[in-house]
């Protein structure tokens, strides 16, 4: 029999906690290490909607990046929509399992689910966070142009649309940083890279990588990050092979593009 205590073992050991930033908040946030486990659901986001799913399909674990409760929570109710959400967990026996900082730091974790998603080879990583390794930095399979490249990060990372500033140079080393990494923008020159994919980036950042002769792309933080989602069901499924194992098919991007 696999149980939650099994499969947030097995996380621990994939992305160890120890790992994470100081204020964040990961592992097992809602459930019974006990409860028996036969389907694991797999998202970015642990959303109201996600919760529907995994009781629809009969799921008994959530295993998700950004962490369903992260600021200060003082109640439970139906009032907010985390309050709903892990009502609805709870209500259908459901445990949720958050994996965030530890799985950006981690090898074989966001970033790296990031850089394969973008087909880069040679991948390393890029400089030292609080408690591991933050970002990475590997070889496009060829050189590109930036617009041509700013519209092949769109395409891999099946993005609604990206924004981008030209730093006037041929790219073929790419530095990536899966969420709000601008702040990794020195290391991604120091790291030789004509190019730097994040999400949530600012104008100034833009007019800094510009001056810097640096491609800044900013693809999203769901489509940075979602590649983790596939990684999460992979690795899940592959230790555990008796259970029924899926990433979610109902979680989006909240960003539309017009």
């Amino acid at each position: 029999m696999t149980t939650v205590q099994d499969i947030l073992c097995f996380l621990e050991q994939m992305v160890p906690s120890a790992l994470a930033e100081s204020w964040d908040n990961v592992g097992l946030l809602a459930g019974e290490r006990a409860q028996k486990v036969d389907k694991v659901l797999c998202a970015l986001d642990i959303t109201e909607q996600v919760v529907a799913e995994a009781a629809e399909c009969g799921a008994q674990v959530v295993v998700a990046h950004h962490p369903v409760i992260f600021t200060s929570v003082s109640r439970v109710t139906a009032d907010t929509a985390t309050g709903r959400t892990l009502l609805a967990a709870i209500r259908h026996g459901i445990s949720l399992i958050c994996m965030h900082t530890n799985a950006d730091c981690a090898q074989g974790g966001v970033n790296d689910a990031l850089a394969a998603a973008l087909g880069l080879s040679e991948v390393r990583s890029m400089e030292a966070g609080e408690n591991g390794m933050l970002g990475r930095v590997g070889e496009l399979p060829h050189a590109m142009q930036p617009r041509a490249f700013a519209m092949y990060v769109k395409e891999r990372l099946a993005a609604g649309g990206v924004r981008f500033c030209d730093g006037g140079q041929s790219i073929h080393r790419v530095a990536v940083g899966g969420g709000a990494c601008g702040k990794m923008m020195d290391a991604a020159v120091a790291k030789g890279a004509q190019a730097f994919v994040i999400g949530d980036c600012s104008y100034d950042l833009m007019q800094r990588a510009q001056t810097l002769g640096l491609t800044l792309v900013d693809a999203g933080h769901f489509p940075t990050e979602n590649p983790m989602t596939a990684v999460f069901a992979r690795q899940i499924a592959d230790a555990f092979p008796q259970l029924a194992v899926s990433a979610s098919v109902r979680h989006r991007d909240c960003i539309e593009f017009v």
